[in-house]
């Protein structure tokens, strides 16, 4: 990771647990490379599937919400990290109160902490209506609550290029569509998978740059077992983890190609 990746996403912080972060990432916030950004990834899929009060009860009030914001505005002191992720899917995504809160706890944060990154992943297709919520919010032309980046959660080859223009253009899409504000392209990160080919590494890099995109978000490496030296946690059996390729060249061979974009990011 350390040679691969400038921007670490540390997957995923359990919302009832907070403000507290596991030692773990912990660790890592404390110890990684110069230079190197790390993102505390809060929620996921399984997470969010969970939207009840128990597992989100800093989402309940907008006072919560903000309480919360000041405790995470300490986390590049107590923990190293730079910044956190969204990650707001299916389950405490669809309801309508989510949506206001998180823009609470991001206007809170901005406010208190300015210097750290906020991110948002999106659907290829705008499918989740608090997620756009957000990025209709964060882009808003004078936003006070304002968002850094947005990463497309799709894996397939170059898949996640086509999918650009939902966040990039909204205008251009049918009436009704459910993205509104435009993202500015260097602001928008495409999806890889961690198993992806060097050529498909290479043909994501290379667009990016011409494209004036922000970086590429990979999914996913994984820290390694010190006992094992093996992966410490893998999902699907492992096919998409960075971990089982021999070598990190072919992302730091990307990050060369994409000269000054904004992010190459690995969540983990």
């Amino acid at each position: 990771m350390n040679g691969g990746a400038n921007v670490l996403f540390l997957a995923f912080v359990n919302p009832s647990l907070m403000p507290a972060l596991p030692p773990a990432m912990a660790h890592i916030g404390k110890n990684h490379a110069s230079g190197q950004k790390v993102i505390a990834s809060i929620g996921g899929q399984a997470y969010s599937a969970k939207a009840g009060a128990d597992m989100w009860p800093w989402l309940q009030s907008k006072d919560a919400a903000e309480a919360m914001a000041v405790e995470v505005a300490k986390w590049p002191q107590q923990y190293g990290m730079d910044g956190v992720d969204l990650d707001i899917e299916d389950g405490i995504g669809g309801l309508p109160t989510t949506g206001p809160m998180v823009m609470a706890f991001v206007a809170k944060l901005r406010s208190i902490a300015p210097g750290m990154i906020i991110t948002q992943p999106v659907y290829g297709y705008p499918g989740v209506k608090e997620e756009n919520y957000v990025v209709n919010t964060g882009f808003a032309k004078n936003s006070t609550a304002s968002v850094d980046s947005i990463g497309i959660m799709t894996y397939s080859g170059t898949g996640s290029l086509g999918y650009v223009r939902n966040y990039a253009d909204p205008s251009s899409q049918y009436s009704g569509f459910p993205i509104t504000s435009a993202v500015p392209s260097n602001k928008i990160l495409v999806g890889a998978s961690g198993g992806a080919s060097g050529s498909t590494i290479q043909a994501l890099a290379e667009a990016v740059k011409s494209k004036n995109l922000g970086g590429i978000m990979v999914w996913y490496s994984s820290v390694n077992d010190k006992a094992t030296g093996k992966p410490g946690n893998q999902y699907g059996g492992g096919s998409m983890d960075s971990s089982n390729k021999a070598t990190t060249a072919d992302w730091a061979q990307a990050l060369a190609t994409m000269q000054g974009a904004d992010e190459l990011s690995i969540l983990v």
